[in-house]
Formats: C-alpha cells, structure tokens, sequence
C-alpha cells in the first residue's frame, strides 16, 4: 500500500484515471462505422497528435512558477483576449465532457441494478458532487489509481472472453466514413487538463517532479491505446453485426450475463474516475483563471453537467467527436504557440521533445482537418 501511495503512482492515477474512461466504450462503434484501415491510420495520427501535445503542455507546466490551468497559461502568455477565449472553450469542454461521462455512467448503472438510466445518471452526478466537495488531488488521485488497476484487468478479462467466442472476419475493414474515428480516439487518449494536477501532487510533496511528469505522461498515454486496441478488436470480433455506441450492450448478445455485469461495473469505474479527476480540474479553473470562492466553484461544478443533462443533451458519441475533433484541437494550437513563445524568450529550461518546425507543422494540419471535419459533417 506504500508504494502504491507514492507520488508517481498517484499522478499516474490522476493522468491515466482520466484518460481511461468514456471515449474507450465510444471507440468499437468508431472503428465499425470507419472501418479497421482507416482507423488504424486515425489511432496512430491520434497517439502523435496526443502525445505531442501533452509533452509540450507538461513543458510549459514545468518551466512556469506560477500555479495555472490552460487558460491561465494562455492569458499569461498570448494575453488576456487569447486568454478569455480559451477560458471560454475549456469552460464548455469540461462541462460537455462530464455529461458525457455522467450519461454513461447512468447507463452502466442501469445495466448493473437495473431501472431507468435518467435517475442513475442523477445518482451518479450527485454522489460525484459529494465527493468532490471533500475530496483533494491527492485523494482523488490515490481513489483514480486504486480504481484503476481492477478496471485495467477487468477489462482484459472481458477482452479474453470475447475473444473466444470472435472471428476476425467481424471486423469490417472498411467503413461509411473513414474520418469518424479520429476525434474518437482523440478525445480517448486526452489527459490534458489534468497534467498540472499530476505535477501539483509532486510540488505538495516537495519533490522534483520534472522527470517523474515525462514518464507519467508517456506511460499514462501509450497504456490506454495499447488497452483500447485490445478492447476494440475482441468487441468488433464478438459481434456479428451492429455494434450499440457504449459497446457493453452489444456484447450481452454473445457473452454471458456475468461478464456483461463486470463490463457494466468496468465501465462504471472508467466514468466514474475520469468524471471526479476531470471535474476537480474545472473546479481548478473556476478557482484559479475565473476567480470565484471554493464554494461558488463546487456549485458551478457540480451544476451545469446537471443543467445540460435535464435540457436533453444526451447523444455521448456525437458530443465526443465534436469535443475531441474542435475543442481538443483548440488546445492543441494553444499550448503549441505558447511553447513557441517560452523557447523562444528562454523560460523553457527543462524541455520534453524536440519539437522542431516540421512536427509543429504536422501538428497544425492534423488539428486543422480536424477541426473542419467537424465543422463540416457533424455540426452543419
């Protein structure tokens, strides 16, 4: 129990309790209406494109003494109207993606215990609010990781069964609309928002936490594909067919009643964990970029997700794209030019990649189909 108490292990359980969450039950259905070429390419572009941006978020992290979160970090560097803008799009990110998890997380209730999913979601938004309320990082970040290890392995003992009862030739290896998936597997893999979190946990410490950051995020977002992928195939090779968008209801047809139960429970917990990391977070900006009280900020923070689930905002796939296909781009642009500018004036002591002008211009292009795909065939 020391050990797993440690500061690595709890940042790792901020960052990776974050990622793995939502965005993977989102991912089989993805990958069936883009097809498996097509979304091996967007996975791949998807782990540069994340990875990329959360290394250079970790830079600006570390190299800056100030306590932020992004909008924060914009308005410090790029100015206030830079600043306010982001502070805007991270406002209606964060609220959009805890809906999403709190929609699934009613979602896996009700298959558990069974009833309707519209009064589990209220369930599970109150008790998160709870816990939020009396909860720290390093709490919530020990709660993540604890979480975490039993989900990982639940999840790859349903992949296992699945697995035993599949065929490849489920697999659709082509698909209606090749593009689908990659702001799927964007939003799947993003652990953004929480990296000053994980580094919070080793300033309270009083620990280095430089290098010990690095490898959290390396690990912490290379894990989650590697688990995904396995995922994605065992739920596509198990399925004849149509795949449901939350990907557990699929499997019911073809596994047992008892793994489908532990699929709901796993899917509960990834919700569940990436829900209170990701809200702490949105309290954060509140807090510190908005400037309000602890308590006006635990309110707004608990109820805005309410808010948009009552007026009937409930399409999770539809929200994940748009949100991984716009808003995470958006931050992507942002950190990128903020990184530019603390190279360049020399703030940037402790670096994390190289990051020369032919990948920040890939990155830009990878950001800017995205966000016009989205523009184009989910929004207009």
């Amino acid at each position: 129990m020391k050990t797993l108490k440690s500061p690595f292990w709890e940042a790792f359980g901020v960052f990776g309790g974050m990622i793995i969450g939502s965005g993977m039950f989102a991912l089989p259905y993805a990958v069936s209406v883009s097809g498996l070429w097509a979304s091996l390419i967007a996975a791949g572009l998807a782990l540069f494109a994340v990875m990329s941006i959360h290394l250079v978020y970790g830079e600006i992290v570390v190299n800056t003494d100030e306590r932020h979160r992004l909008p924060g970090y914009v308005r410090s560097y790029l100015g206030k109207f830079a600043g306010n803008v982001n502070k805007a799009g991270q406002i209606i990110f964060f609220n959009a993606t805890l809906l999403i998890y709190a929609v699934l997380g009613g979602v896996f209730l009700s298959a558990v215990f069974g009833g309707s999913s519209f009064w589990w979601t209220l369930i599970f938004l109150t008790a998160s609010a709870l816990i939020l309320f009396f909860e720290n990082i390093e709490g919530i970040g020990f709660l993540n990781f604890i979480l975490t290890i039993p989900m990982i392995l639940a999840i790859l003992l349903i992949s296992f069964w699945a697995f035993g009862g599949g065929k490849f030739a489920n697999i659709h290896l082509y698909g209606s609309d090749p593009f689908f998936a990659f702001g799927i597997f964007v939003f799947a893999l993003t652990g953004l928002s929480v990296i000053p979190d994980a580094y919070d946990i080793f300033i309270f410490r009083n620990i280095e936490g430089k290098k010990p950051l690095k490898k959290v995020i390396a690990l912490g977002t290379i894990i989650p594909l590697i688990l995904y992928m396995i995922f994605i195939a065992a739920a596509l090779m198990a399925v004849d067919g149509l795949i449901s968008k939350d990907a557990i209801s699929s499997l019911e047809g073809v596994l047992w009643r008892p793994a489908v139960l532990l699929g709901a429970i796993v899917g509960f917990l990834a919700v569940f964990t990436s829900f209170l990391v990701l809200s702490y977070d949105l309290k954060q900006i509140y807090r510190l970029d908005v400037g309000i009280s602890k308590i006006s900020a635990w309110i707004l923070s608990a109820t805005i997700p309410l808010a948009l689930f009552l007026f009937g905002l409930t399409d999770f796939v539809k929200i994940i794209s748009i949100v991984g296909g716009i808003f995470i781009a958006l931050d992507g642009f942002f950190v990128i030019f903020i990184l530019r500018k603390i190279r360049q004036s020399g703030v940037s002591q402790f670096k994390f990649l190289s990051f020369g002008p032919i990948h920040q211009a890939l990155l830009v292009l990878i950001f800017a189909a995205s966000i016009v795909y989205e523009l184009v065939y989910q929004i207009f």
